[in-house]
């Protein structure tokens, strides 16, 4: 597991005395922060509200005060900055050619109590760019891990179109689900930065051709709230969620009943909700379920499992509802979930 360090960046106010005679200097250029240069965009998203320029990881405590140089690099004027909106208004004021400096060294604070100084704009570009990397992994899953949604897979490039229209479901804890036809494959689902490329690296199990498909390091090209663009570079996936009141889930995770045991009770019953929008049928009254271990026993009908507050046998484990109609009892089709326990 990837740690990565938040910090707190203090940024001390800055007191200016003058005489009528004492001459202003020049500001330095490489010591001050140019309006649309980089440095300054990533403090602009440092300080903004909205979703693609949150960074969470970067406290900025006020007030402090800004130096600001025209384009000839000679000081235009001083600003007292006292909250994350007031500093996000400023930045949106100034213009092309204009600047600020900010006095080093900056004093930060690591999250394990340790202190951390900033002593130039490179050491400061670089502390936002870790938490932005940081900020952007945990806003990912955040979104992945919502419980109502799961996500459907959508083909854009490459030779591989099998799985058009099937479903991933992601955990909070990083179990992923693969829902494909009329199969469910369990396994884990990672984000992580390597240098400033946003990778995705998952793993199933349970059968050698889903393996082969899916079990890559893959590159997160794009993504929002409301999908996702990954690619192998062989073949590249849109996912797009798909949402549904009050859920829509194939994946069931529950605490270990005794630590390191991978066991865990499940209530099956509890989970009718979320599972049977998976299934089309538009109204519960009009069919029958049970529950059952195996394929075989699920397409025979033998072998219900007849106690529904299930103690899993393997982890993860694989188990089938089928539905029947209520009035003649025919299969109509089933449904594989999949039981996870975790250690809580």
């Amino acid at each position: 597991m990837k740690t990565f360090w938040f910090i707190t960046i203090l940024i001390l106010p800055l007191f200016y005395t003058s005489c009528e005679n004492e001459p202003i200097s020049k500001a330095d250029p490489s010591q001050v922060i140019q309006v649309n240069s980089e440095l300054y965009n990533l403090i602009e998203r440092a300080v903004g509200n909205d979703f693609d320029n949150q960074i969470t990881c970067i406290d900025f405590h006020y007030p402090f005060t800004l130096v600001i140089y025209d384009e000839n690099m000679d000081i235009f004027g001083y600003q007292v900055i006292k909250s994350d909106s007031e500093f996000s208004e400023f930045l949106e004021t100034l213009l092309e050619g204009q600047s600020i400096s900010l006095s080093y060294p900056i004093t930060s604070i690591l999250n394990n109590g340790q202190p951390y100084e900033i002593t130039n704009n490179a050491e400061l570009k670089e502390a936002i760019d870790k938490c932005l990397y940081a900020d952007t992994v945990i806003t990912c899953n955040n979104i992945l891990t919502e419980t109502s949604c799961i996500w459907k897979i959508n083909h854009l490039d490459g030779p591989n179109t099998l799985y058009e229209g099937a479903y991933f479901e992601v955990s909070n804890f990083g179990n992923a689900g693969l829902y494909f036809q009329d199969n469910a494959f369990g396994g884990t689902w990672i984000n992580y930065f390597i240098e400033d490329e946003l990778h995705l690296n998952i793993f199933l199990a349970g059968d050698e051709n889903v393996m082969e498909d899916w079990n890559f390091d893959w590159k997160v090209i794009g993504f929002d709230e409301q999908q996702m663009e990954i690619t192998n570079s062989i073949d590249t996936y849109q996912l797009v969620k798909d949402c549904y009141e009050p859920c829509r889930k194939f994946l069931f995770e529950e605490c270990e009943t005794e630590p390191g045991t991978g066991r865990a009770i499940f209530d099956l019953e509890s989970y009718f909700d979320c599972f049977f929008p998976l299934t089309g049928i538009s109204d519960p009254a009009t069919v029958t379920w049970r529950y059952f271990e195996t394929f075989e026993d699920v397409m025979a009908g033998t072998n219900p499992i007849t106690n529904l507050m299930y103690l899993n046998t393997v982890n993860p484990q694989i188990i089938y509802v089928r539905f029947d109609d209520a009035s003649t009892g025919n299969q109509l089709l089933f449904v594989p979930i999949i039981l996870k326990a975790i250690d809580c």
